[in-house]
Formats: C-alpha cells, sequence, structure tokens
C-alpha cells in the first residue's frame, strides 16, 4: 500500500459514497478491481477516486447504471467521437422533462386537492373524496 491508496472507508468519507455502494460497484464491473494487501484488504488509487466520482455525478443527474456504463466506456476512449454521449444526454434530457411535466400535473393535482379541503371531520374532507374518486 502506498501514501496515496485509500482503504474502502476512506474511499467512502472522501466521495460520499457508502462502502457497500462501492463494493456493488465494483461486483457489477463500473469500478475496476481494487489491489489488496496481504490481508485481503481493498487498496484504493486516485484513478478509483476520479471514476467513482464520476459514477456518482452520473447517478446524480438520473443516469441508469447501464447509461453509466456506456458512458465509461465512452469516457475511456479519449479519441472517440462524443455523438453517442451527446445523444445519449440529449434523450435523458427529454425524460427529465417528461418527468418535470408529469411531477407539475402532479403538483397542481395536489394544490387542488388542498385548496379544496374546508377542515372539519374525515367524514367530510375533500382530499379524501378526491383521493377515493381517483381524481
Amino acid at each position: 500500500m502506498t501514501q496515496s491508496d485509500l482503504r474502502i472507508g476512506d474511499l467512502a468519507r472522501h466521495t460520499g459514497v457508502g462502502v457497500a455502494t462501492i463494493r456493488y460497484y465494483g461486483d457489477v464491473g463500473l469500478l475496476p478491481e481494487a489491489g489488496r494487501s496481504e490481508g485481503g484488504q481493498r487498496h484504493y488509487r486516485p484513478s478509483h477516486v476520479e471514476r467513482l466520482m464520476f459514477i456518482k455525478h452520473c447517478r446524480e443527474l438520473g443516469f441508469s447504471q447501464d447509461n453509466v456504463r456506456m458512458l465509461l466506456t465512452q469516457a475511456d476512449q479519449s479519441d472517440a467521437s462524443c455523438e453517442d454521449v451527446a445523444r445519449l444526454a440529449k434523450e435523458h434530457l427529454e425524460a427529465v422533462r417528461k418527468k418535470l411535466t408529469a411531477l407539475q400535473a402532479l403538483e397542481m393535482s395536489l394544490e387542488d386537492m388542498i385548496h379544496a379541503c374546508r377542515g372539519g371531520r374525515i367524514q367530510n374532507c375533500r382530499i379524501i373524496e378526491a383521493l377515493a374518486a381517483n381524481e
């Protein structure tokens, strides 16, 4: 183990990614295999930190695991065209916009239900009535 190597707990603290998630990313091939000490402890290099932060950022943006795998493959080929990456990002943006539209409709439905509520007893609750009527 060199000075720049990290144990899995240190990597987790440094990146904000849980230990179980780091192991999972290794198991599914998103994160390269870590070196091992004589005692079997995983030792991660600075390149693992960079890759894990890339994965984390992709996941925070909502990219699926398959999309992350494709993005990593493309990122590893510095001389390749970025057309596939741009296409994937555009498709993902469109999916995000569809979700936003659905969430805005949900927001309006909830606001309507809440505004219809006059307080009182459950037997006269407009929110319960709206939910029961699937409005």
